[in-house]
C-alpha cells in the first residue's frame, strides 16, 4: 500500500483524493477519523478507523505522527481554545523540546527556543517562512491571532532537506483555517481581561466563513487585541552602564531599591487574514498592524523614571515587527492521481520600526554625559524589508511502495534605508559636528541620522529529492538530499534518512539522521559603526551555520477502545546534534566561533477518554555544550522541563475544565552582579563609601564619586567592569486554570482563563549571556484573567 503523497500546502480534498475518502471540515488531533477509508499506515491496522494524529504540512506528505519520520507535534484549534492558549509562544510553552515565550532585551525578542537554543526555529505560515532576514528570528506574540489558526504542527530536529534556509533545529508550520462547510457564516468575539501580567485587556475579532461551491470558498477575519501592558517588577533600577562591545567596558551605576513599573502606554494589535479559494488556486494573506510599548530598556534600564523630575514620567520604547505576507498558490493531481504538484508564489514583508527605542531615563549622570536633561533614546527605523520567492513541489507514486517527492524554491531577501537616529543638544543654535539643526524637533534640536545596516540584496536558492519507500509491510525507509546554495554563502548539501518499524500493531521505532543549515543574519554581516557608538562590529566573511542530528523515537498507542477509555499514546524520543560554524560576537565582533553538542530527550504521554476528559504530560531534558562559554555549558536554559494538563469535560461536553501546569528547573545567568561588599571593592562600592573617601581628582574613581554628589544619587551602587558572576534562577512553576461553556445558546461559547495563578514574578537569563547589556535577568509577568465571549452571527437568525 503506498504512503500518502499529497503535497502540505494542497487542498485537503486533493490530499485525499488518492485513496478516495470525503474531505472532512477540520482535521482534529482529538478526532482526526477520515472517512470511510483511513489514511495507509505501515501494517494497515484498524481498516475500520483511524485516529492517529494527522501530519498535513510538517513532512509536505500527508500521513500521521506514529510512522512520519520525525518527531512531530501537532496542536489543533480545538485544543488551542480548550486550554486558552493567547499565542503561538503559550503553545510552544507545553509542546516537548520547546521552550516558548522566551524574552530578550526586557521583551524585544520574544521567540521560542528549540533544544536550548534562541533563532535556531524556522517558523512557517502555511509553508512560507516568516523568520526575518536581518535578525534571524520572529516574534511570536500577538501578531499572529490563534483565532486564524487551524493547528500547528512541530517537528523537532533539523528540516532543511524540506525547507532549507533557518530549519536549523525545528520547525513550526502554521496552518490557518480554510473556508469550510458547517460552521456560521458569521463568527463574532469579544473578551475582557486584566491583571498585573496583562493590565484592562480588550479583544474583538469578526470573522466570515462561506464556501459558495465546491470549487469557491473564502475565510476572512478581523482582529483587534489591545492592552496597558504589564507590570514588570525591577529589583533595582539601572541608572547609566557601559554600550554594547566592542564600545568600551565601564562602570554601571545602580540605585538598590526595587521598582515595578508599567509603560503607561495602550499596546494595539490588528490582523486581517484570510484564504479565497478559486479551484485549484488559492489567495493566503495576513495584514498585521501593531504599536507595542515596553517600560525597560534592553539593557534593563527603567525607562518610565525621571530622575531630574519625579513628577515628570519618562519615555517608554515604541516598538513595531509586524509581518505581512501574501501568497498564491496552486494545487492539482494528474495521472490519475498518481502525480501532484504544489506551486507557490509569495511575497513577505517585515517592518522594524523602535522609536523611541529607551537606552537610559533622565537623570544627572546623563546631564553630565550628553549636556542636555533629557532621557537617552535612539531611532531605529526601516523602509523596506522584503522576501519574494517561488516555491514548486512534486510527489509521484512511484510504484505502490515507492513516493518520491522533488521541489525547488528561490527567493530574494531586499532591505533597504534601516536606520538609526540620535540626538543632541545645540549650543546657541549650534549642533555637534556631523549633526543637524532642527528647532522643531519634540525632542532636541540636534539630530543626526546614521546608517544602521547596509542595504542588502542577497538571492537563497534550494531543490531537493526525497524518496519514500516501503521494503515490507512494517517496514519503510525514507531518505533525501537538498543543495542549497546562495550568492552569500558557500553551496551546502543537507541529507536525510532514516527508517520506521512497525514492532507490534501500533507501536512503531524511528532511527534517522537529518541536517539543517541557518545563513546569517544581515546585521551580522552589514552593520556599521554609528554615531552613537550601540552597534556590534559587522563580519561580511561569515559562513552558514550547520546542524547534523541522529534521533531515535519509541511510540506506541494502548488501550484502545478499552471499556471508558478511548486510548494511551506514549512517545520516548532522544537525540545527539552536533552544531558547526557557530555565530558568536566574542569582542562585539560576530565570528564562526566553533561546535555546540547538543543531548536531548523528551517523554509525552496522553491518556483520552470516550467522555472527553483528556491527561496529558511531557517531559524534556536539554544539554549544550559548548568550549567559547564559561564551564563548557550553556546553562540559560533549564536542562529539565515539564507540562503536567488535563480537560475534564462534564454535562456531554457543555462544561470543559482545564488545567495546565509547567515546571522549568533552574537556570543560571551570567552578569553584572549587584554587589557592595567592603571586602570585595574590586566587585563594586556605594556611593555612601565613595563619599568617606579622599580620592585624588586624577584618579578613576573622582568622577563616579562626582557623580554620586549629584541629586538622588547618594544610595547608588557603582558596579565594575571584570567582575562578572554567574547568578542562579531557581526553579519555576506555572500554573494556568480555565473553563470553557459551550453551546450555551446555539453556537455561544463563553470562556475564563487564569493566567500565572500563582502570580509568580519571575525571572530568566538572556538569550546570549551578555553581562555588559543585560546585567540584571529579565523580569516576566505575573497573574492575569481573561474573558472571551464567541458566537455565530447567523444563529441568531437561523431556524
Amino acid at each position: 500500500m503506498a504512503l500518502a503523497a499529497a503535497l502540505a500546502s494542497s487542498s485537503p480534498g486533493a490530499a485525499l483524493a488518492r485513496t478516495g475518502a470525503p474531505e472532512p471540515d477540520v482535521f482534529d488531533a482529538d478526532d482526526p477519523t477520515v472517512g470511510a477509508e483511513p489514511l495507509p499506515t505501515l501494517g494497515g491496522a484498524d481498516p475500520k478507523r483511524v485516529d492517529e494524529d494527522i501530519v498535513l504540512a510538517a513532512q509536505k506528505v500527508r500521513r500521521t505522527i506514529q510512522d512520519a519520520p520525525s518527531i512531530i507535534t501537532v496542536i489543533t484549534r480545538e485544543q488551542i481554545q480548550q486550554r486558552g492558549y493567547r499565542t503561538i509562544n503559550d503553545v510552544m510553552r507545553t509542546v516537548a523540546g520547546f521552550e516558548g515565550d522566551r524574552w530578550e532585551g526586557n521583551g524585544w525578542h520574544r521567540e521560542a527556543f528549540a533544544r536550548g537554543l534562541p533563532q535556531t526555529v524556522l517558523v512557517l505560515v502555511n509553508g512560507v517562512s516568516i523568520v526575518e532576514p536581518v535578525r534571524n528570528m520572529v516574534n511570536l506574540d500577538r501578531k499572529i491571532p490563534l483565532e486564524i489558526v487551524e493547528r500547528i504542527e512541530v517537528t523537532s530536529g533539523p528540516g532543511g532537506i524540506l525547507w532549507g534556509s533557518n530549519a536549523l533545529l525545528g520547525v513550526i508550520n502554521i496552518v490557518t483555517r480554510r473556508p469550510s462547510e458547517g460552521e456560521p457564516l458569521v463568527h463574532a468575539l469579544v473578551g475582557f481581561g486584566d491583571g498585573p501580567a496583562d493590565r484592562l485587556q480588550f479583544k474583538a475579532g469578526l470573522g466570515l466563513n462561506h464556501r459558495f461551491s465546491d470549487t469557491v470558498g473564502l475565510f476572512a477575519h478581523l482582529n483587534l487585541y489591545t492592552t496597558e501592558g504589564p507590570e514588570l517588577t525591577a529589583d533595582m533600577q539601572k541608572v547609566v552602564g557601559a554600550l554594547p562591545e566592542p564600545a568600551e567596558d565601564g562602570p554601571t551605576l545602580y540605585l538598590p531599591t526595587p521598582i515595578t513599573v508599567a509603560s503607561g502606554k495602550r499596546s494595539w494589535f490588528f490582523n486581517f487574514a484570510g484564504r479565497l479559494e478559486l479551484g485549484k488556486v488559492a489567495l493566503d494573506w495576513m495584514l498585521p498592524f501593531e504599536d507595542d510599548y515596553r517600560p525597560l530598556a534592553t539593557g534593563g534600564a527603567v525607562l518610565t523614571e525621571n530622575y531630574l523630575d519625579p513628577d515628570r514620567p519618562g519615555t517608554v520604547t515604541r516598538s513595531s515587527d509586524s509581518i505581512r505576507l501574501v501568497n498564491l498558490s496552486y494545487a492539482d493531481r494528474f495521472a490519475d492521481s498518481a502525480v501532484g504538484i504544489n506551486s507557490r508564489l509569495y511575497l513577505v514583508t517585515w517592518d522594524i520600526q523602535e522609536n523611541p527605542f529607551g537606552v537610559y531615563s533622565a537623570s544627572p549622570v546623563l546631564y553630565a554625559s550628553y549636556g542636555h536633561t533629557r532621557d537617552l533614546r535612539l531611532g531605529l527605523v526601516s523602509d523596506l524589508i522584503a522576501r519574494t520567492g517561488a516555491a514548486v513541489d512534486v510527489d509521484i507514486a512511484v510504484t505502490d511502495d515507492l513516493t518520491v517527492i522533488t521541489g525547488a524554491e528561490a527567493f530574494i531577501d531586499t532591505q533597504r534605508g534601516i536606520q538609526q537616529h540620535f540626538w543632541a543638544s545645540d549650543v546657541l543654535g549650534v549642533c555637534p559636528e556631523g549633526f543637524t539643526y532642527a528647532p522643531d524637533d519634540p525632542y532636541l534640536p540636534c539630530r543626526i541620522t546614521d546608517t544602521l545596516i547596509g542595504d542588502v540584496t542577497r538571492l537563497i536558492s534550494g531543490a531537493f529529492v526525497s524518496a519514500d519507500w516501503r521494503l515490507h509491510d512494517r517496514f519503510a525507509l525514507n531518505g533525501g538530499v537538498r543543495l542549497q546554495a546562495s550568492d552569500a554563502y558557500d553551496p551546502t548539501l543537507l541529507y536525510s534518512g532514516g527508517l520506521v518499524w512497525e514492532l507490534l500493531e501500533r507501536t512503531h521505532l524511528k532511527v534517522f539522521a537529518s541536517a539543517g543549515l541557518r545563513p546569517p543574519s544581515t546585521n551580522s554581516t552589514h552593520t556599521r559603526d554609528t554615531t552613537s557608538g550601540v552597534t556590534f562590529q559587522a563580519n561580511p566573511d561569515l559562513q552558514a551555520e550547520t546542524s547534523s542530528s541522529l534521533e531515535g523515537e519509541l511510540n506506541t498507542t494502548l488501550l484502545r477502545d478499552a471499556g471508558p477509555l478511548r486510548d494511551l499514546f506514549l512517545r520516548f524520543n532522544g537525540a545527539y546534534t552536533l552544531m558547526d560554524n557557530v555565530i558568536g560576537r566574542p569582542g562585539g565582533r560576530f565570528e564562526n566561533s566553533g561546535q555546540r553538542d547538543i543531548v536531548s530527550g523528551e517523554a509525552m504521554v496522553r491518556l483520552r477518554f470516550d467522555a472527553g476528559h483528556q491527561l496529558w504530560a511531557n517531559y524534556t531534558y536539554t544539554q549544550v555544550f559548548d568550549d567559547a562559554w564559561a564551564g563548557g555549558e550553556i546553562r540559560n536554559f533549564a536542562r529539565h522541563m515539564g507540562n503536567v494538563g488535563g480537560t475534564l469535560s462534564l454535562l456531554g461536553g457543555s462544561i470543559e475544565l482545564t488545567g495546565i501546569v509547567n515546571v522549568k528547573g533552574s537556570m543560571q545567568d551570567p552578569n553584572r552582579r549587584f554587589v557592595a561588599d567592603p571586602s570585595r571593592p574590586d566587585l563594586g562600592a556605594t556611593c555612601a563609601q565613595l563619599s568617606t573617601q579622599a580620592i585624588p581628582s586624577e584618579h578613576p574613581l573622582s568622577r563616579l564619586q562626582a557623580i554620586c554628589a549629584m541629586p538622588g544619587m547618594g544610595d547608588g551602587v557603582w558596579v565594575f567592569p571584570g567582575t562578572d558572576v554567574t547568578e542562579t534562577i531557581r526553579p519555576l512553576t506555572l500554573v494556568d486554570v480555565g473553563v470553557r461553556f459551550k453551546n450555551l445558546w446555539r453556537d455561544m461559547t463563553a470562556s475564563v482563563f487564569l493566567h500565572n495563578l500563582l502570580d509568580h514574578r519571575y525571572y530568566e537569563p538572556d538569550f546570549f549571556g551578555d553581562p555588559r547589556v543585560l546585567s540584571r535577568p529579565q523580569p516576566k509577568p505575573g497573574l492575569s484573567v481573561f474573558a472571551q465571549l464567541s458566537i455565530g452571527l447567523d444563529a441568531l437568525t437561523g431556524p
